[in-house]
């Protein structure tokens, strides 16, 4: 039995270890590109050869306001992928943990036909 048990634990611990970085990496990811989304936008804006016409102030806060409506689109997209990853790993965690009883329970079920 411990052997079947060590074997789940191994390859269940490899998933949560897998789903763990996953999910940080995509976390420090998100945090990357948004980052560098909002430096973008600052480095355009604030071009310092820009005409001082109407026009071009006005393209500038077009500018602005849709690359500020993309930044917060990103940002909220971004934050409901992660809580959607946070609760499948949670749901794998729990997942696992049944799974590792009823591989506990067969093993001690067919243990005393082996005996025999």
């Amino acid at each position: 039995m411990e052997t079947q048990l060590d074997y789940f634990d191994a390859v269940a611990n490899t998933q949560k270890l897998v789903l763990g970085n996953l999910l940080t990496t995509q976390k420090n990811l998100s945090t990357q590109w948004l980052d560098n989304l909002q430096k973008l936008q600052q480095s355009v804006s604030g071009l310092p050869d820009t005409p001082a016409i109407p026009q071009a102030k006005e393209a500038v806060n077009l500018f602005n306001n849709w690359f500020s409506t993309i930044l917060n689109a990103s940002k909220a997209i971004g934050d409901e992928a992660l809580k959607l990853q946070e609760t499948w790993n949670e749901s794998l965690e729990k997942q696992v943990a049944i799974n590792r009883e009823v591989i506990s329970n067969l093993s001690e079920i067919t243990k005393p036909a082996k005996t025999k």
